[in-house]
């Protein structure tokens, strides 16, 4: 036991413990596979250890110990998106079952933003980051954003990718193509020939590949959407809302308006509202990424579940637990198209 007159230390706990003082600090601080090092039963009888000897592990001691901090540094675009807030609590769960913090920082969409966050992030030394903002079709801002990741790399913090991207980092992907195009195939099918399509940024991938993969779907179908029915605004409530009033068809001609995330759907139907139609009684309004309120607020809601917190720990497990992962490792999930409520079975 240890003296009165100072804390104790993990030596301490080991002794109480009986194991290695190493083994303890894997239970304690986390080995290569975080708070999951060991068995359950060991891992118990150290953490009793420390609760009885008043032992607490000090993160400060851990960054000089290692040269790292016991975190990881998770980068988005907006942390107010549902999509983005989804994500950022996959992150979080997988990372407190690795015995880490999770360190969210916001780019707002802004290039020079975004490389001024990586540079104040490379002095945080975090063990890894993880970039699940919007990737674009811009070759200078890509450029630029791979220099500063590969700085990074270089200097110990492992880099993931969440989404579409050339980037040469390890990549959690979903095929929103192919998603969006059996979405549309669906709509379809279900009797829909006027269509308009609204999504995000045109130089942003994810929002291009959502769109092209709907309008595949639909030309299987020998339907063809005019290029000014085709609107490119902000993924957020506000950017579909305007794209309504951008359509070159009257929206009381069209059959149905495919936003290309939720958040933008309710822009849609808001506008829609405004205007004095409702959704789907006279336009039907479908979505992408599926948030569950909508589903409660409008059960034959048309959208695309996007696994949005599967995300997180495939992220964390591609930068911590696989120390082997190349920069061409992709981990795809799979998207699951629902139209009118129903998911569509896989093929």
């Amino acid at each position: 036991m240890p003296k009165a007159d100072r804390p104790p230390t993990l030596t301490d706990v080991a002794r109480l413990a009986g194991v290695s003082v190493p083994t303890a600090s894997r239970a304690l601080n986390g080995g290569v596979r975080g708070r999951q090092s060991g068995s359950p039963e060991m891992r118990q009888r150290v953490q009793d250890a420390a609760r009885a000897l008043g032992y607490s592990v000090s993160p400060a001691a851990q960054a000089i110990k290692g040269g790292r901090a016991r975190t990881v540094a998770l980068v988005v675009s907006d942390i107010d998106d549902f999509g983005a807030a989804t994500m950022i609590s996959g992150v979080m769960h997988a990372a407190e079952k690795r015995g880490v913090s999770v360190a969210v920082r916001t780019t707002r969409d802004d290039a020079l933003r975004e490389l001024r966050l990586l540079d104040e992030l490379r002095g945080e030394r975090h063990r890894a980051m993880i970039i699940g903002t919007s990737r674009t079709t811009d070759a200078r801002r890509e450029a630029a954003l791979a220099s500063q990741l590969s700085t990074l790399e270089e200097q110990g913090t492992r880099v993931v990718v969440i989404g579409d991207s050339d980037l040469p980092f390890p990549a959690v992907t979903v095929d929103n193509r192919e998603a969006a195009r059996a979405l549309a195939d669906g709509l379809a099918r279900a009797g829909h020939r006027r269509f308009a399509v609204v999504s995000g940024p045109d130089l942003e991938i994810t929002a291009r590949e959502r769109v092209a993969g709907f309008l595949e779907g639909l030309d299987a179908h020998g339907i063809v959407v005019a290029p000014g029915d085709v609107v490119h605004r902000s993924f957020s409530r506000d950017g579909g809302h305007a794209a309504v009033d951008a359509l070159e068809t009257p929206v009381g001609d069209l059959d149905a308006i495919a936003a290309m995330s939720d958040t933008m759907a309710v822009g849609v139907i808001a506008r829609l509202r405004e205007l004095g139609l409702s959704s789907p009684a006279d336009v039907e309004v479908s979505g992408f990424d599926h948030v569950p309120m909508l589903g409660d607020v409008l059960p034959e809601f048309s959208t695309v579940e996007v696994p949005l917190e599967a995300f997180g720990e495939a992220a964390l497990s591609l930068a911590l637990d696989d120390e082997s992962s190349s920069p061409g490792q992709r981990v795809a999930l799979r998207a699951t198209p629902i139209v009118h409520g129903s998911a569509l079975a896989r093929r």
